[in-house]
């Protein structure tokens, strides 16, 4: 019964009361009297199924809510998990591809693709002979520290890391992002010259930790069309880029100075506006057509406008070249400047002794 019918009923039985007592029969009244008990003893009764009808509903409520709870947690659960997964899938895969295939972009098909790009390979000079003079332990830190070093110089260019194999790493621009065949070629050698100077300034830290021989590395650049995609099977998938072009980089690598960086003329086309270099010997390989013609990374062009000098009488000569260097190395020689200019500000010449 619905509550509009309730009062309906209510409101009559008032207005049955008025007209009663107005009438002054105590038959009236008793008559009234009984109907008005029977009908207390019905809305007592719907009251009651009433109340048991919303505790009913309070305790399906209360559990609806306890349910709703425990699947909020369980979902909770479940996000922190995945998202933990995707964290560890992310260090098995290049950032760009983990990001594609996390948002839906990336297909997990075999599938490949012809695209123009720019291969970057590097090796560490006579790795197996260093190795042997290390520990163990010793060895896994370094090359893990080299590693995250160079890994973090690649994030920040936006180089798609491909794999490492043992002491070298591959890597490429132009998938699956791109800015254009000459920006990714520049963004590619600008890379490899901070890794160098990186080199560098690793190379001190470590000889003061008891690196006798630290590493040294070679860069191969090349630029050329490279089938890149998933290569696998169904079951399993590689994202990565074949081809003549990725062997030809690897020669480059191969054929580098120690510290050096070695481009294709495909390579050094783009850069040679802000890089000069020293053409050497082409080179031949197997199954490739043409003659690789083959160039070594020098200077900056513009870098003698930003040589930094200073010289003194009294024998000192400061060149600094900021340009080539990063900027971690490059606050790292300001304070070593600043801590020698506090050394000269508080410097007391010795008194002469006074002969007897």
């Amino acid at each position: 019964m619905t509550s509009f019918d309730l009062y309906a009923r209510e409101n009559a039985l008032i207005e049955e009361a008025v007209t009663a007592l107005s009438s002054g029969s105590l038959d009236t009244l008793d008559d009234y009297s009984k109907r008005l008990l029977e009908q207390l003893k019905l809305t007592l009764r719907e009251n009651q199924q009433l109340v048991r009808h919303a505790d009913r509903q309070q305790a399906k409520l209360v559990d609806l809510n306890r349910n709703l709870k425990l699947k909020t947690q369980e979902v909770e659960l479940r996000g922190k998990a995945f998202e933990e997964l995707s964290n560890k899938l992310s260090k098995y895969l290049p950032p760009q591809i983990h990001k594609a295939l996390f948002s839906g972009q990336q297909d997990t098909k075999v599938t490949t693709q012809r695209k123009k790009l720019t291969v970057f390979f590097s090796d560490i000079k006579e790795f197996t002979t260093t190795s042997e003079s290390l520990q163990p332990e010793a060895l896994t830190d370094y090359l893990n520290e080299y590693f995250s070093e160079m890994t973090q110089i690649a994030l920040e260019y936006g180089a798609t890391i491909d794999k490492y194999i043992g002491d070298a790493m591959m890597l490429f621009f132009g998938d699956p992002d791109t800015r254009g065949v000459a920006e990714d070629a520049i963004a590619c050698v600008e890379m490899a010259v901070k890794m160098q100077n990186r080199m560098r300034v690793l190379g001190d830290q470590w000889k003061k930790r008891g690196f006798e021989t630290p590493f040294v590395i070679r860069i191969g650049i090349n630029t050329g069309y490279c089938n890149v995609g998933n290569f696998g099977s169904e079951e399993r998938l590689s994202y990565t880029i074949i081809g003549g072009e990725v062997n030809i980089a690897q020669r480059l690598e191969s054929n580098a100075e120690p510290g050096g960086i070695l481009m294709s003329y495909e390579t050094y086309a783009h850069v040679k506006h802000l890089y000069s270099a020293e053409e050497k010997p082409s080179m031949h390989l197997k199954g490739i057509s043409r003659e690789i013609k083959t160039f070594a990374l020098r200077d900056r062009i513009d870098a003698a406008q930003e040589t930094l000098t200073w010289s003194h009488p009294a024998g000192v000569q400061i060149r600094v070249s900021p340009d080539k260097m990063d900027s971690r190395s490059r606050e790292e020689l300001a304070s070593q400047l600043a801590d020698i200019a506090r050394q000269l500000g508080h410097y007391e010449a010795p008194q002469p002794t006074s002969k007897i």
